[in-house]
């Protein structure tokens, strides 16, 4: 073999082959999760402010007891419930001063809630703003009604 073919032969074997390098694997995004990541949700209730700690997990327990086939997730840095096959239902966001609950059908439910776009959220400075019959009465209504994206 000639050390012309040689050279050739060696270039063709290695531009066949893909350098590991070159390899691109697919981004992962960062707003596709699996449902029922409680360990998630967990961790996202512990980096709440600790002033505000009591009542997001007040809510929280309150969502998994009103609804005992709730699944859960964060998504968007907050935690989502949800029923597989419906779609979520309700989400918890923490801001510097309050704890926001949040209905994805919350123009639905009634009484109507008094915040949010369409009626949808309501807002607790503390935890003597958070009625809990009322609050499980809407998550019941809310289970009832067709959820958001899927679960």
């Amino acid at each position: 073999m000639s050390p012309k073919t040689a050279v050739r032969e060696s270039r063709a074997k290695t531009q066949s082959k893909p350098k590991k390098d070159s390899v691109k694997t697919p981004a992962k995004s960062g707003n596709k999760t699996t449902p029922d990541e409680r360990a998630a949700v967990v961790a996202w209730l512990d980096r709440v402010k600790p002033e505000l700690q009591p009542l997001a997990r007040r809510l929280d327990t309150l969502i998994l007891k009103a609804i005992p086939n709730v699944v859960c997730t964060v998504k968007w840095n907050v935690p989502f419930y949800g029923i597989r096959g419906q779609g979520w239902i309700a989400s918890i966001a923490s801001f510097k001063a309050h704890v926001k609950l949040l209905f994805f059908s919350g123009s639905a439910l009634k009484p109507a809630l008094p915040t949010g776009k369409g009626n949808n959220a309501i807002d607790f400075r503390s935890e003597d703003d958070l009625d809990e019959k009322q609050i499980k009465a809407w998550l019941l209504q809310a289970k009832k009604l067709p959820g958001w994206l899927h679960v």
